[in-house]
């Protein structure tokens, strides 16, 4: 299992919305959903922020 795809789990129990996410990050839903599939990469600085709002992420 990569870091992509902790990250991806962490999402899934926090219950976080990809939209959530893309309205943090700002981008579009979809880059969203393609970089948790594999089917394109995200700039560092947005996967940083990607990771940062799931680790910091409170109900």
């Amino acid at each position: 299992m990569n870091i992509k795809d902790v990250y991806f789990l962490k999402r899934r129990q926090k219950k976080i919305s990809m939209q959530k996410i893309a309205k943090y990050i700002g981008c579009s839903q979809s880059l969203i959903s393609r970089y948790e599939t594999g089917d394109c990469g995200m700039s560092e600085s947005k996967i940083g922020l990607y990771r940062e709002y799931i680790d910091t992420y409170k109900k």
